[in-house]
């Protein structure tokens, strides 16, 4: 089994650079130098072509990580300023010196935490299946590193993300009278998008589930938008442009509430007020001959987090 499994470094993007991980690569920078993975190193080259397929097939899944400002990071513990803004003073007169503002910051503290995906196949089963079972692992696995992602960012976003715009609230809109929908989401989302414009930040993101967004796309008034030409599908699945406003995207995730009620609703707001905090991705491959199995572990560290509560408005029932 190999010892410390290999790395992969955030700040690295999407190169396919690995890396032997031996220690906090922070401290020692180790990973740097000797510590590179090279052709010889049998164990993690399979490990590095196991999280090659896993990474590859889990990004375009990461739905929501588009509502957040990635900052990636080798360490599991950092702190960041976020600036949230300064005030300028207007009209100054002629010989007149304007007031000294600043620009006002607020320091978040991370601590990553982990998610984890563990597969075996045991010698029995690689033996007698009739299905290509270690690629039909890796898309699982995949799948569940976005799930456990989109999901983990939709929980802090609808626990931290308030009402801002009072009497201004979502009712049924996939509701129809005589043909026509009974309820105009532009009204809702209008209001929203105002409040934000007021706060001095730019409106780009719509969240909400796809039984929501279902609705949505098929409300009359929406509908007459989209058959003008006002609204256009995204480069990634879950990201569809708001009829009329083609810089702000509609992003679709089931693990969103599905049905809005009480203070959770479809979300608005400016992607500045969130950030998502991504760590070191660790993967290993081994043998277990006590127990006939092959195996292989994936950790991927992050934390999202709303940083500026006023880029952000929940429509609510």
């Amino acid at each position: 089994m190999n010892k410390y499994g290999i790395y992969h470094s955030p700040l690295d993007g999407d190169k396919l650079l690995y890396y032997k991980a031996s220690s906090n690569p922070e401290q020692t920078r180790q990973f740097r130098s000797a510590g590179i993975v090279t052709t010889t190193d049998i164990e993690d080259v399979q490990a590095v072509t196991v999280l090659d397929e896993v990474l590859g097939l889990a990004r375009p899944q990461y739905n929501l990580r588009q509502l957040c400002r990635v900052i990636p990071m080798d360490n599991l513990t950092m702190k960041i300023d976020v600036a949230t803004g300064l005030t300028g003073q207007e009209k100054v007169p002629a010989l007149a010196e304007a007031d000294i503002t600043k620009e006002a910051y607020t320091r978040v503290s991370f601590d990553l935490w982990k998610n984890v995906v563990h597969v075996a196949a045991s010698d029995e089963a690689m033996l007698k299946t009739s299905h290509p079972q270690n690629l039909l692992d890796t898309a699982e696995a995949a799948k569940e590193l976005a799930r456990m992602e989109n999901k983990q960012i939709a929980e802090i976003l609808e626990a931290n993300i308030t009402e801002k715009v009072a009497g201004t609230v979502y009712s049924d809109w996939g509701a129809y009278t005589s043909g026509v929908s009974d309820t105009n989401p532009f009204t809702a989302i209008r209001a929203s998008m105002d409040y934000i414009r007021g706060q001095g930040y730019s409106p780009d993101t719509i969240a909400m589930h796809s039984t929501l967004y279902s609705k949505f796309i098929l409300n009359t008034y929406v509908g007459q938008a989209v058959y003008y030409g006002m609204a256009s599908m995204g480069n990634n699945g879950g990201a569809f442009t708001l009829p009329g406003y083609p810089t702000v995207k509609i992003i679709v995730d089931n693990a969103l509430t599905e049905s809005p009620t009480g203070s959770i609703g479809p979300i608005v707001g400016s992607t500045r007020g969130a950030v998502l905090g991504t760590g070191p991705t660790l993967a290993a491959q081994y043998r277990k001959d006590t127990a006939f199995y092959d195996a292989y572990i994936i950790a991927q560290f992050m934390e999202p987090k709303v940083v500026i509560d006023s880029c952000w408005d929940m429509i609510c029932t």
